[in-house]
Formats: C-alpha cells, sequence, structure tokens
C-alpha cells in the first residue's frame, strides 16, 4: 500500500505496522511537526497541519 497520497496523520495502527520500513524514511531527520497531531516529518506533504521546526 503506497502511502505518498495519505498523511501520517491518517496512518492507523496497522498502516504503520506494515509499512514501518517506508516510516523509518518519512521521520528520519524531521524537519516538521503536525499541529493537529505532534507527528514529525522530513517532507510537509507528509503531513496534514505542517509547521517547520
Amino acid at each position: 500500500m503506497a502511502k505518498d497520497s495519505k498523511t501520517l496523520c491518517k496512518w492507523d495502527k496497522d498502516e504503520i505496522k506494515d509499512n514501518f520500513k517506508e516510516l523509518k524514511k518519512i521521520v528520519a531527520e524531521p524537519r516538521y511537526v503536525c499541529r493537529k497531531c505532534a507527528r514529525a516529518a522530513k517532507k510537509e506533504e507528509n503531513l496534514c497541519k505542517p509547521e517547520e521546526i
């Protein structure tokens, strides 16, 4: 299941478990944090309400 079109904020437990390798790439060296759920990611498009750290 490709995650390119879905933000981390919308991933459920099974998606996290099934795509853990991809998740590690997305969150490595974070530059943005989501103001809605506090998740962090390297690229702002991976979050629904990103703010630069």
